[in-house]
């Protein structure tokens, strides 16, 4: 595998967390973006190696559930996004603190990564430098997570308090498409 196959593998990998971040930084976790950016780039650096030890025979187990999984803690999180935009303010931050805090970061960062520990598995197998492949899903991971805290959290100003059900609906959105694919009318053509 060579480096734009690695650069094009950890833009894939890392667009869901594009879409998560989108919906914290919607939450106005602000103060805890660095946290939010640190956890998520270690978790999908680290599950990709995890996956390269477990081996074949869990594979076929985990890739009938990744993709699911996966769905529904998109559309998990977008229905809790629209219902605490209902909660009152003392609601709003109690359930805020905690999503943001190191355990339940960790528990959504983990359960976005499961499609990590399959590549990690199925690259494992073959001439892939492990090490090299962690580092560019990390790397990617990174990036989009901030692009997608500072964009919702930007949107949330400009928009108030609209914004988290307009992110609620996007990540229901995104996880029902990660689940059944897209629409045939965007594929013709």
């Amino acid at each position: 595998m060579d480096t734009i196959d690695l650069i094009l593998l950890g833009i894939v990998i890392a667009s869901n967390n594009l879409s998560f971040a989108f919906g914290l930084g919607a939450l106005g976790t602000g103060q805890y973006h660095l946290r939010i950016v640190l956890i998520f780039t270690l978790v999908e650096f680290t599950v990709p190696l995890v996956g390269l030890f477990i081996g074949r025979y869990l594979s076929s187990f985990i890739d009938d559930y990744a993709n699911i999984t996966g769905s529904l803690i998109l559309i998990g999180l977008g229905i809790y996004t629209i219902y605490s935009s209902l909660k009152s303010k003392k609601e709003k931050e109690e359930s805020i603190e905690y999503i943001i805090s190191i355990k339940g970061l960790l528990l959504i960062a983990l359960g976005l990564s499961l499609d990590n520990l399959l590549v990690g598995l199925s690259f494992g197998l073959g001439d892939v430098n492990p090490l090299e492949m962690a580092l560019f899903i990390a790397f990617f991971s990174m990036v989009f997570t901030f692009i997608g805290l500072k964009t919702g959290k930007y949107i949330k100003n400009t928009l108030g308090k609209y914004v988290q059900v307009i992110a609620g609906a996007l990540l229901i959105i995104l996880g029902l498409i990660n689940y059944f694919g897209l629409p045939t009318i965007f594929l013709a053509g």
